[in-house]
């Protein structure tokens, strides 16, 4: 019980020191937060320090200490921010491990921080931290991005705030959104109120596809199918917004990575509505033949990567060699990776199926022409 009272009583007192900092210079604000995280066991499931500092007002003035004119202390309080909200390490442990190994443990029979809820009634909490996410410093955008992701893991409502931030930003035009956007949405399960604040971002990303640069066309697209992929209804609204067309052409004016992330979307646009690639339909904005050869270009280039990476795994118990195999042409594998080749392929054979000048072009590609592609 003395133990405590006395971290009690440290805790207290660096919380203090805190907000005395406040009036001061950056150096003496930096030794006070560093201070408070010194404090926090990390080990701690019950999470003494961390409860005891958000008690204290230890929140309300990280809030203020984000916003301070030193980028120094602006990041040491998004970092001190991460100390006070993160699971505990035996926590997180636990959850990875029943990932893994197919354990019963799941967030509700871990220990959570529940400090993380009372960020969520942090005026402006999410704001601050996506400004710095935002920002062109590299430091500072690791330091608002680890901070959400501290505030928001496991945590349903922090994670609708953070994303309705996101919103906003691309409403207002936000290029970096969409790729948060794109961050934010892996492993979330879409549903109520995320699936409509999602809703709310197709168009703007739509216009980002239409009418942004070669990078923001390259983002705008891959959200765009994540969104289709969390959200199938999501495509019968792209398609009528006239989706397809821009996605098709930045299939085949794109660069490599452009074509790979577009022929995804593309795919999960029309898989469940194959009859959009029917000439008649003039969906497209183009001939299905012009679909073709960047189709079979993504699905060859992604066969030639797997091949050359089980040859570089065959080659790695190889010690005779004082050089890297595959050099230049192994870095150009890293460098414009293929990740939707199976996307490519099935959009091809579906374009097969519904266009009789495709299948005429596709004439002798029985890899692709095959007992298995008859998806009309």
């Amino acid at each position: 019980m003395a133990k405590r009272e006395r971290d009690e009583s440290a805790v207290e007192a660096a919380v203090g020191e805190l907000e005395a900092a406040l009036a001061r210079d950056a150096d003496m604000k930096l030794k006070a937060l560093v201070a408070l995280v010194a404090l926090v066991d990390f080990k701690d499931e019950g999470y003494a320090a961390q409860r005891q500092a958000a008690e204290a007002g230890a929140l309300a003035l990280l809030m203020q200490l984000l916003e301070d004119e030193s980028d120094a202390v602006r990041v040491q309080a998004a970092k001190t921010l991460v100390a006070v909200t993160k699971h505990s390490t035996p926590a997180r442990e636990r959850l990875s491990a029943g990932k893994g190994l197919g354990f019963s443990q799941t967030p509700a029979k871990v220990a959570l921080n529940p400090v993380q809820d009372e960020v969520t009634e942090l005026d402006g909490a999410f704001n601050l931290l996506t400004n710095m996410r935002f920002s062109d410093d590299t430091e500072m955008q690791q330091a608002g991005a680890a901070a959400l992701a501290a505030i928001c893991a496991l945590n349903r409502p922090n994670t609708l705030a953070a994303l309705r931030e996101l919103v906003h930003r691309l409403l207002q035009h936000e290029p970096k959104a969409l790729l948060s956007l794109e961050d934010t949405l892996a492993g979330l399960d879409v549903r109520d109120d995320m699936a409509v604040l999602l809703d709310q971002a197709l168009v703007p990303a739509l216009s980002f596809l239409r009418n942004g640069s070669a990078g923001e066309k390259l983002d705008a697209v891959t959200l765009l199918g994540s969104i289709c992929e969390k959200r199938p209804g999501a495509a019968a609204f792209l398609v009528a917004e006239g989706a397809l067309p821009a996605a098709t052409a930045l299939l085949c004016a794109g660069d490599l990575s452009a074509s790979d992330a577009a022929a995804r979307s593309l795919w999960l646009l029309v898989k469940d509505n194959k009859r959009l690639l029917a000439p008649g339909k003039d969906g497209l904005g183009v001939p299905g033949t012009s679909l073709v050869e960047p189709l079979l270009g993504l699905v060859e280039a992604a066969e030639d990567q797997e091949d050359e990476e089980d040859a570089a795994d065959g080659d790695a118990g190889d010690d005779d060699d004082d050089e890297p195999r595959g050099g230049a042409a192994g870095s150009a594998v890293v460098e414009a990776k293929v990740d939707n080749g199976d996307d490519a392929l099935l959009l091809l054979r579906a374009l097969a199926g519904q266009d009789p000048d495709v299948r005429d072009k596709l004439k002798g590609q029985s890899d692709v022409l095959g007992s298995r592609c008859a998806i009309m």
